[in-house]
């Protein structure tokens, strides 16, 4: 049995998939309508309201999961902010356990400033996206997988 705490699971898009492979789910997400939804699709699932920008709630940190994950969520942290609070998560972690993340992400200045250029339009200047060369600093053991040219999977390992 898998504990998965999707931190910020929305309707469950995600977590239902994992849900359904027999993953025990926990999670949090700033809207109650989207958490009855949620809750509608995994009746078991442990779901809390709370932004996790102000804390996650209390009940989850009485646990420790096989994984975290987080999608297209984050990048509405400053950098210092996402490095502070990827670590505090690392407590929640079972050994050897990872954190998934799912957002727009680049491997490199260069690279953001290219999709930039060709997302001009669609660019949202308030958001702080990942940049995985900086993160490598804090995180020696980052993984990560371009998805498409604006977005990737990373992976975070104590």
């Amino acid at each position: 049995m898998i504990l998965l705490y999707d931190l910020t699971c929305g309707t469950g898009t995600l977590a239902t998939k994992l849900y359904e492979h027999g993953c025990v789910i926990y999670g949090q997400d700033f809207s109650d309508r989207m958490l009855e939804l949620a809750q509608e699709k995994m009746p078991t699932a442990k779901l809390f309201q709370g932004d996790f920008s102000s804390g996650l709630v209390e009940p989850l940190l009485r646990q420790k999961y096989d994984a975290i994950v987080a999608t297209y969520s984050l990048h509405h942290l400053t950098d210092m902010q996402k490095v502070t609070f990827l670590k505090s998560l690392f407590m929640l972690l079972n050994d050897r356990e990872c954190i998934y993340i799912g957002d727009i992400a680049f491997e490199s200045h260069i690279a953001l400033k290219k999709c930039r250029n060709e997302t001009r339009d669609e660019w949202y200047g308030d958001e702080h996206y990942f940049i995985i060369d900086e993160l490598k600093i804090y995180f020696p053991t980052i993984h990560f997988k371009q998805i498409s040219n604006c977005a990737g999977l990373i992976s975070l390992s104590r």
